[in-house]
């Protein structure tokens, strides 16, 4: 699958201190962390730590597990004073809706066919077995049971070429049938039912043994008494906060700052539904969006999918789940940090590919973060760098002295989005909901998969919602369009926006 990354955030802070020679280690009691990295260079070694990873973790011999000693770093130790609990969880799953298949199944960057994952409050401890028994009244096809949350691989994509700050591989997962079975992972960490979104709809009570209580605030359901209680009592290194259109996964540290959670998560409530009211997406959703904290991501400062993955390493100064926990920190410009980084990454699970044409994908989804910044922030000033009066100027100056060309608009990215903004500006927001609105109509057979196709289909409709022609305004940026659709379009008034290219 591919991953989206937000754009142009640098995670290469500092120098880093090798972790031991791998003549001296083995993949059972290697030690990694963020002080002791092991060296992209190692690739022998490497290759054989994500080997034994895969390999344990697929393990179903429970007994022979033993707690990985990276594990007590990342995702970290359980501290002392634990007690195993028993509990009964109720998981009740909805299968996807046949109305919303059709847009979700072009959510390309969403994750969007990724087992629908359940939360269920309770951590695995590193090396210690956990039961799980499941009634015969559940159908168990496609069933699985998860352990961590960190499901982010090292070994490939940007990170197979980083140095590496935790285990390249940490998560278990293993389908689950009816009756009683006990496993185990290496690493611990939380504890997900997970399910097919497309699977048929069921709910059941699925009881688990030998795990320790997380913090777990559910909006609505937990009490502000009920969630100091989990800080003060809180033995796991990992937690979630949720409402039921939104998880994040925290380490322990962030949770523990976190002392009024009702307030938080109706802001996160907030921009959900922003984003989705901007993208024309019915809510309630088919589920939850997420976002995993994680000491190493597999590329960029954070990235899309199911979950979404966000960087967060003291050591590195990346402090983006600070953010995430203080409404304060959410609600302040920050020229393109971490709350920028958010719209732009939920705003990737939104980009409907029929209309993500080329040099775009990095492009239209920051429609989604300039939508937060004027209904949430009331206004863009300060929120990011890239979009500031001066870079647009001197942006739009330089290009045009050059002179256009799609391939050098394909490649800057803050550009491309200059040409959007001037659409949004002239047009406004309600204009793009009913265009975003028209292709949720569109069959997902016979879909336009070349540039051409795309970009023609995309100034048509543009033009008949905004009842302009907007060929010549796509031309002069350099973007081709067909002879076709100049002529189909003909019928409209063009359309150019004032001292548009810039004389001054």
């Amino acid at each position: 699958m591919k991953k989206i990354t937000l754009l142009g955030l640098s995670i290469g802070l500092g120098f880093a201190v090798h972790a031991q020679n791998s003549t001296t280690k083995d993949p059972s009691t290697i030690v990694i962390s963020p002080s002791q990295t092991l060296s992209k260079g190692d690739t022998v070694f490497r290759k054989a730590i994500s080997n034994w990873s895969e390999k344990t973790l697929k393990s179903k011999d429970y007994a022979a597990i033993k707690a990985h000693p990276s594990a007590a770093i990342f995702p970290g130790k359980v501290k002392d004073g634990y007690q195993f609990v028993n509990r009964k969880i109720n998981i009740e799953h909805q299968k996807i809706s046949e109305i919303l298949v059709p847009i979700v199944s072009k959510l390309d960057y969403s994750g969007k066919w990724n087992d629908n994952l359940y939360s269920t409050g309770l951590y695995a401890l590193p090396g210690e077995y956990i039961e799980i028994d499941v009634p015969k009244s559940i159908d168990t096809k496609g069933l699985k049971v998860q352990i961590g949350s960190h499901s982010d691989k090292l070994n490939w994509w940007v990170a197979g070429n980083e140095d590496w700050r935790r285990m390249p591989i940490i998560v278990k997962n293993q389908e689950l049938g009816t009756g009683k079975v006990r496993l185990a992972s290496p690493f611990g960490g939380l504890i997900y039912i997970s399910y097919p979104p497309r699977g048929e709809s069921w709910k059941g009570e699925i009881t688990i043994k030998h795990a320790i209580e997380a913090p777990f605030f559910q909006l609505g359901k937990t009490t502000l008494e009920q969630w100091q209680q989990q800080l003060a009592n809180n033995k796991a290194p990992w937690g979630e906060i949720t409402t039921p259109n939104v998880v994040i996964t925290l380490p322990d540290s962030v949770l523990q700052k976190i002392k009024d959670p009702v307030y938080t998560m109706k802001l996160w409530d907030l921009i959900i539904a922003g984003e989705m009211d901007l993208a024309q997406i019915p809510m309630p959703f088919y589920r939850a969006q997420r976002f995993v904290i994680d000491e190493h991501i597999g590329g960029g400062f954070m990235h899309s999918g199911y979950p979404m993955m966000v960087h967060h390493s003291p050591s590195r100064r990346l402090l983006s789940a600070d953010v995430i926990a203080n409404p304060d920190l959410l609600m302040k410009p920050s020229k393109g940090g971490a709350n920028w980084g958010f719209f732009h990454e939920i705003g990737h699970n939104m980009q409907n590919m029929d209309w993500v044409f080329g040099g775009t994908t990095e492009v239209s989804n920051n429609l989604f973060s300039m939508y937060m910044f004027d209904r949430l922030l009331g206004g863009r000033e300060d929120a990011h760098s890239g979009i500031s009066n001066e870079n647009t100027q001197k942006a739009m100056k330089k290009y045009f002295v050059e002179g256009p060309s799609y391939e050098k608009w394909k490649k800057d990215p803050f550009l491309g989005l200059i040409s959007f903004r001037q659409l949004q500006e002239a047009f406004g927001w309600e204009t793009f909901k009913t265009f975003f609105r028209e292709y949720h109509q569109l069959p997902f057979e016979g879909r336009r998969v070349n540039d051409q196709e795309k970009i023609d289909f995309f100034v048509k409709t543009f033009s008949a919602k905004a009842n302009k022609n907007i060929a010549p305004f796509f031309k002069t940026w350099g973007i081709p369009v067909s002879d076709k659709v100049n002529s189909e379009l003909e019928k409209y008034q063009s359309w150019m926006p004032f001292n548009f290219p810039p004389k001054n």
